[in-house]
């Protein structure tokens, strides 16, 4: 029981880092060739805006509308622009849409099948839109419009639907996501899902259900180790079998979707075999090891680090078979703390890792003979604050250890998690924080304010700009406040990232750059902020020559966007200074007046005022002259 648990522990610590170094396969959207016919709802093209002001809402069907018959006709691609509407589209390649209407509506089922999978696409839907995503056919992750929903439920976007069986052993009820990381309709919104297919014996008798290892919407884990007994309602069949299609729900409404990428995973017997060990109270280099006397040495039936000898400073050699049932290539992961190396066949198949690495992760693909190969593993520590850990893992499907579990625990924190949460009232924390999560671009004079309408915001006083925003929980101050600290927080939901650099500068014309701070010049000054009696919210204060601005950003009562003025409360503006609102790859002025960022958030900016965008280093920017007293605008993601 212990060692299943630490199985399925490592499992999941593990699943994310797995899914970073797996190669992944692009599935082609050039045509649809990759899919089976359908009656012509869905076509190829190379790019889709969706209004997100027009509601296509479609009534959730019956148990009895969702049972469709799959039709046998195919449509050629479009190859012109769509009308007016609330989706547009362009011709080309690169995107694949669903336009249904009540005659041609078929679901898309890929040509291939699967077992075991990891899968990553973008997602995209108008204002009231409805499909699903199915593994195998049969279990659906649901797509649909739920932007600002407070408690989501199975039937909103991420979560795993129900079925519509009534007979008591045959009804499941579904799975409603951890969190609504959901992004507003025609945006772009990421998932990635990692499936594991339901298991049989050799008489067709199921020994295992299908099980979500996780799934990710937006960066946020809203689901983890989910066992799914049953198909969910709506299935291509209503059977369980141990390979079958994708399918994408096409009679619901609008969807289209883009960058998708899988990778299939199929089970191995590779196993290790003839074990045996020397342990050496040295860390030479391992071509020395052959002059040096092990003080240790015997046979094991798996490979482990509980072996007498094995203290701080020490060297372990590790000689076994691989034994395949098959030829072909093998994927392998060998995690270790110190330093390690393996060889096959006499062959080095990595270089060890230095002392001050606390862990390394090495990939390694084997091309192997059927029956037995040679394996060599040289592992070393000498370094006592670090714990002793080496492992092996077989990788074509999901991480299966080649070691007893006790040779590579996972890491189990010290202490729980330290959440700053909000109440009934806003809160403040003044922490470093590091830009899209990358410590190379860390923020230092950053402040986060949680509000209790859960939309949230990270402010950067030495840009004077917001630099991401997101809905949900507030903060985790672990990494600040646990034991010494780096000093930073991190936001807890689906962030949305704007940018870093300062959205306030004096510009010698309307296309010279913007500093990378607010006071890069030496004109602008921040001078703190001052808490707004009547919400108590942070107004940011910065002065220049006798002229004081103050910013302010306050979400509406839904949690949907912010909005933030800027007003200016003594003296003037000079006539050249200039307002960053947005910058991005591509910055699209939609049909109510709104920008779009990269398909990613909306600038909304009230009649009256206005905003230009324009191109500098091969990027985007919104930017407005701030010639009068005010200006406002409101970030909906």
């Amino acid at each position: 029981m212990r060692q299943h648990f630490l199985a399925l522990l490592f499992l999941l610590t593990s699943a994310g880092i797995y899914a970073q170094n797996a190669q992944m396969e692009p599935l082609p959207l050039d045509d649809l060739s990759a899919f089976q016919e359908q009656a012509g709802n869905w076509m190829i093209v190379s790019s889709v805006s969706m209004d997100p002001n027009v509601d296509i809402h479609h009534q959730e069907a019956t148990p009895e509308e969702s049972k469709k018959k799959k039709k046998k006709s195919k449509k050629a691609e479009h190859e012109s622009a769509s009308p007016q509407g609330p989706v547009r589209y362009e011709a080309g390649t690169g995107v694949l849409l669903n336009m249904n209407d009540d005659t041609i509506k078929d679901h898309l089922l890929t040509s291939w099948e699967h077992g075991d999978i990891l899968l990553e696409l973008e997602v995209m839907m108008p204002k009231g839109s409805n499909s699903g995503i199915y593994l195998q056919g049969r279990y659906e992750i649901q797509l649909l419009d739920s932007w600002g929903v407070k408690n989501p439920r199975f039937g909103d976007i991420g979560g795993i639907y129900r079925n519509w069986e009534t007979e008591p052993g045959k009804i499941y009820m579904g799975k409603a996501p951890l969190t609504n990381a959901a992004k507003a309709p025609g945006l772009w919104q990421k998932m990635k899902i990692a499936f594991q297919a339901p298991k049989f014996d050799e008489s067709g008798k199921k020994v295992s259900n299908a099980r979500f290892v996780y799934v990710d919407l937006n960066g946020e884990r809203i689901h983890e180790n989910v066992e799914v007994p049953l198909p969910t309602g709506g299935p291509v069949e209503n059977n369980e079998v141990a390979k079958g299609p994708i399918m994408i729900q096409g009679d619901h409404g609008p969807v289209a979707l883009r960058n998708i990428r899988y990778r299939l995973m199929e089970e191995t017997d590779v196993q290790l075999s003839e074990i045996s060990y020397k342990v050496y109270d040295t860390t030479l280099d391992p071509a020395s090891l052959t002059s040096a006397s092990p003080i240790e040495e015997g046979t094991i039936h798996q490979m482990t680090t509980d072996l007498p000898g094995v203290d701080d400073n020490f060297t372990v050699v590790y000689e076994a078979d691989i034994v395949t049932s098959a030829a072909g290539d093998y994927q392998f992961q060998l995690n270790f703390v110190g330093r390690a190396l393996l060889e096959v066949n006499g062959e080095k198949q990595n270089e060890l890792a230095g002392f001050d690495q606390y862990r390394s992760s090495n990939d390694i693909s084997l091309n192997l003979s059927e029956g037995k190969t040679t394996f060599r593993l040289v592992y070393q520590k000498e370094t006592p604050q670090w714990p002793t850990r080496v492992g092996l893992f077989s990788t074509d499907s999901y991480p299966r250890p080649l070691h007893n579990p006790n040779s590579f625990l996972p890491d189990i924190p010290e202490t729980g998690p330290i959440y700053v949460k909000v109440a009934d009232e806003p809160r403040m924390l003044r922490a470093f924080m590091d830009y899209e999560g990358d410590n190379s671009q860390r923020l230092t004079h950053t402040i986060g304010v949680g509000v209790p309408s859960g939309a949230h915001y990270v402010y950067n006083l030495i840009t004077g700009t917001p630099v991401c925003v997101w809905r949900g929980e507030f903060l985790n101050a672990t990494p600040m406040w646990y034991r010494r600290g780096d000093g930073s927080f991190r936001p807890r939901g689906a962030v949305q990232y704007l940018f870093p650099s300062a959205s306030l500068a004096d510009l010698s014309d309307s296309n010279a750059s913007f500093p990378t701070d607010i006071n890069e010049t030496g004109d602008w000054q921040s001078d703190g902020y001052r808490i707004d009696a009547q919400t108590g919210l942070p107004i940011f204060v910065y002065e220049q020559e006798g002229t004081v601005l103050e910013d302010f950003i306050q979400p509406d009562n839904e949690g949907k966007m912010l909005t933030r003025s800027l007003s200016f409360t003594e003296g003037n503006p000079t006539e050249n200074l200039y307002f960053k609102l947005a910058e991005g790859g591509e910055i699209q002025q939609m049909p109510d007046g709104s920008y779009v960022v990269d398909q990613q958030y909306y600038i909304r900016i009230p009649s009256g005022q206005s905003a230009t965008v324009r191109s500098v280093d091969e990027k985007q920017e919104l930017i407005a002259s701030l010639q009068n007293s005010s200006f406002t605008y409101s970030i909906v993601w």
